[in-house]
């Protein structure tokens, strides 16, 4: 799902650059944190400009339900919640970004000893999403099944599914130079912003052994 900046259906504020003085909630060094940081300099202002709040995913849903915030920039399963509510999308931060999300493993996992094991298992999580998005009687199944797993409401978690689906479809794409750039230009947002201490370099981060496992899994 497109993630955005969403404010209070009985709000004046209409633009981003009406945010200015507004308390405004987030989530700190995540992607909304990120989109925030990007969309009030699309208008000149920073975050001194608004009265920022970071919250986790729960407590901003509560509090945005309460009126205790003007604005909430969120992801997840809070957006639907939101907008049953009432809540509007003040900007959708779906040209912000990438729609990228990283695969880890930690350095010892990845010696030669796992490195079948973690193959198997990347190529195993491309055919499920496969699988996933192949027939809208799998999505259904995937949603029910995920939906209890996580505590959502199905309806919600099917929803959502589908609305990503139409934006864009969830695949497992090897290493790339344009995603290795995206990475970058997020960690130099936060250390212009202090959400880290300093700049610092992600391409040493990325690993490109299982690229060619990648490509060849069906």
């Amino acid at each position: 799902m497109v993630k955005p900046c969403l404010y209070q259906k009985n709000s004046r504020a209409r633009t981003v650059a009406d945010l200015k003085g507004k308390k405004v909630g987030y989530v700190r060094a995540t992607t909304s944190h990120y989109f925030l940081i990007k969309m009030l300099e699309e208008v000149g202002l920073t975050f001194k400009d608004i009265n920022a709040v970071a919250l986790s995913i729960p407590d901003g849903l509560s509090a945005f339900r309460r009126g205790d915030l003007d604005a909430w920039a969120t992801y997840g399963y809070s957006i639907p919640q939101a907008k049953r509510d009432g809540a509007r999308e003040l900007k959708s931060a779906r040209n912000i970004l990438s729609g990228n999300f990283l695969v880890y493993a930690a350095p010892q996992a990845a010696d030669q000893n796992k490195k079948a094991a973690i193959g198997d298992f990347v190529c195993r999580l491309k055919k499920a999403q496969n699988w996933r998005e192949s027939s809208p009687r799998n999505l259904e199944a995937w949603a029910k099944a995920y939906a209890e797993a996580i505590g959502v409401e199905p309806n919600v978690v099917l929803e959502t599914a589908r609305q990503e689906a139409r934006q864009r479809r969830s695949q497992i794409f090897p290493i790339s130079r344009s995603g290795i750039a995206s990475q970058q230009d997020v960690a130099d947002t936060f250390a212009k912003y202090g959400v880290i201490p300093s700049r610092v370099s992600v391409a040493p981060l990325w690993d490109n052994t299982f690229s060619n496992t990648i490509t060849r899994c069906n």
